[in-house]
């Protein structure tokens, strides 16, 4: 004769288990986290370059000046590609959208200078202020409640 004796899972093993689990979650969220947010500065960091390229591209294939201008307080809240015919940096009406990007609100991006607001090609893919002078600098990408900054800098002859 055979006795089977079934056993399941008792409460006290469940509990071991789970205790380990939280643990282990514990251990791996801050790096989840860290993860995240350097995906998240890389991917704004890359659209905002891209969208620099195109600009720089499309002044020298128009023959026309090219901004890339914030769409509000800062970099951070999103941007537009436009062609920029007062040369002012900044999207008027009637001036041609080439791209748009929104922004990120976990993402923080500022600039030096001119560059805080606007990046502004002429034909010849030169970057240039508003009122006609050299326009180089940098741009900072960050997440403010991680560590980490992405750096663009801007060369002489338009490039990143």
């Amino acid at each position: 004769m055979r006795v089977s004796a079934e056993r399941g899972v008792t409460a006290l093993e469940l509990m071991v288990v789970l205790a380990v689990v939280a643990v282990l979650l514990a251990l791996a969220l801050p790096a989840w986290q860290d993860l995240a947010a350097r995906q998240r500065r890389n991917a704004m960091a890359e659209q905002l370059n891209g969208h620099l390229a195109l600009a720089r591209s499309a002044a020298i294939s128009k023959g026309r000046p090219v901004a890339v201008s914030t769409m509000g307080e800062g970099w951070h809240s999103g941007w537009r590609v436009h062609l920029d015919d007062q040369r002012n940096g900044q999207w008027d009406a009637g001036e041609s959208v080439l791209a748009e990007q929104e922004g990120d609100p976990m993402v923080r991006i500022s600039g030096n200078g001119s560059m805080g607001r606007y990046a502004l090609f002429d034909p010849d893919g030169r970057p240039r202020q508003s009122g006609g002078g050299f326009l180089s600098g940098r741009l900072e990408v960050c997440t403010p409640d991680r560590l980490g900054v992405t750096v663009l800098i801007m060369s002489a002859a338009g490039r990143i």
